[in-house]
């Protein structure tokens, strides 16, 4: 299918994990089944950018997870992303390489790391980025610096805090929204029995953190995408001021289909299509 004049189109992916190359393939297909390329590409964390062995020391995540991945090509310029891709980080990031820039920056050509909060303004769109994962333990307290890595735990770079919250929020408005754990308070109860007993949800109601959903509730975005619970699902937020937010949450893309989705949006309204599978 392809798009209208003045449709700005693009993909959303979960979860990597270092898995670039896979991203990269799926999202190639889906832009030759549309006979249209993305406008660009957004990643909701867990992205795993490690150019070597340094940076994997950093990122907090048992020993049995920790992989190179692809990004080491890369880096060295031997692949590249076909698209402008923006992402925000996980709790499984090489923190010691990304907080060099809490800010964001561009790590190689076409990708970006939109910092700890970041905004971004794409073909019209505002996007605005919160990096991380909550702990009510470590909301309150400041992130060790750089300097401390390796006298910390890998974890304390993981979080955000309340001042990452008070930086979102005064951004005002987002049209979509990046976050990595999900929004507290987003699952219908007649789901419920999809998240009983599950890795991080041992009930639908203990699903996400107040603080992202405080920021979808001040910022209102048409938008939100995250990610970390490996599981998709979709659903919508009403707010009292009678806008409507869309919740996105993606699987990773070990998954397959669930890891991604296309968003268009044309003026004030938006919709998402199905993804087409290989032959």
């Amino acid at each position: 299918m392809s798009a209208s004049p003045n449709e700005v189109v693009f993909a959303a992916v979960g979860d990597v994990h270092g898995n670039m190359n896979r991203m990269v393939n799926d999202l190639r297909h889906q832009a030759e089944v549309r006979h249209r390329q993305f406008d660009f590409v957004l990643q909701v964390g867990d992205f795993e950018p490690h150019r070597d062995e340094a940076d994997l020391a950093t990122m907090a995540a048992p020993a049995k997870y920790r992989h190179l991945g692809d990004f080491s090509a890369y880096d060295k310029a031997r692949r590249g992303f076909p698209w402008q891709v923006y992402f925000i980080g996980g709790n499984h990031e090489p923190y010691g390489y990304l907080d060099t820039h809490p800010e964001g920056f561009e790590l190689v050509r076409n990708c970006h790391y939109l910092g700890r909060v970041g905004v971004v303004d794409l073909h019209g769109l505002r996007v605005v980025g919160l990096s991380g994962i909550h702990s009510e333990e470590r909301f309150r307290a400041q992130r060790p610096p750089l300097s401390a890595l390796g006298s910390v735990s890998n974890k304390d770079f993981t979080y955000f805090n309340e001042r990452d919250v008070e930086q979102a929020l005064e951004l005002g408005h987002a049209d979509v929204l990046l976050l990595h754990d999900w929004p507290s308070g987003i699952i219908d109860p007649r789901d419920a029995a999809d998240f009983e007993g599950q890795r991080r949800s041992p009930s639908h109601d203990t699903v996400g953190n107040e603080y992202a959903r405080l920021l979808v509730d001040a910022l209102q975005p048409r938008l939100v995408l995250c990610g970390h619970l490996h599981k998709a699902y979709r659903t919508s937020i009403q707010h009292p001021s009678g806008k409507t937010t869309e919740v996105r949450c993606l699987g990773s893309v070990g998954q397959g289909d669930g890891a991604y989705g296309v968003f268009h949006f044309k003026g004030e309204s938006f919709h998402e299509t199905f993804l087409t599978g290989r032959d």
